[in-house]
């Protein structure tokens, strides 16, 4: 459940691509396999909120969404998000949904979650910042997320 900011200090969740140890506040995608998003809409519709895949995912989504901040590390790839790190952002995406009304039913209370911001920090050359950036926003800013910070390293 999100609480005012004073009741409790920031709880950020770091995902990113590059070889660290997991622990509570970090999970490594570096050599680990995840499937595209399938379509199958059961994200929206049988489980609002929640990826029904069995790939690790669904256990990183809930780290997630309990955190105030999530900081997506990724290297530059093709301008945008390595595919890896692009894959979990696609079905975050999906999962954002069910909190508002595009996901066809009731929304889920954003009250459920505590993520209410991303930060993308991409490390390498990006030569479209812009069109990067709005894509991400797009796919992102929904539902409890009101804020997507950019940085570039």
């Amino acid at each position: 459940m999100h609480r005012p900011a004073m009741e409790y200090p920031e709880k950020r969740f770091r995902l990113t691509d590059e070889p660290v140890e997991d622990d509570d506040s970090c999970a490594s995608v570096a050599g680990k396999r995840f499937r595209r998003c399938v379509g199958c809409v059961r994200c929206l519709t049988e489980t609002p909120g929640r990826c029904v895949l069995k790939d690790g995912f669904p256990e990183i989504s809930d780290r997630i969404m309990d955190s105030d901040v999530l900081e997506i590390r990724s290297e530059s790839h093709k301008n945008g998000m390595s595919p890896t790190v692009l894959k979990l952002s696609e079905r975050l995406s999906n999962e954002l949904q069910a909190f508002t009304e595009l996901g066809g039913n009731e929304p889920r209370s954003k009250e459920e979650v505590r993520l209410r911001k991303i930060v993308i920090v991409m490390r390498g050359e990006m030569e479209d910042r812009k069109s990067f950036e709005s894509e991400t926003l797009e796919s992102l800013r929904m539902g409890p997320v009101e804020e997507v910070e950019f940085e570039y390293v």
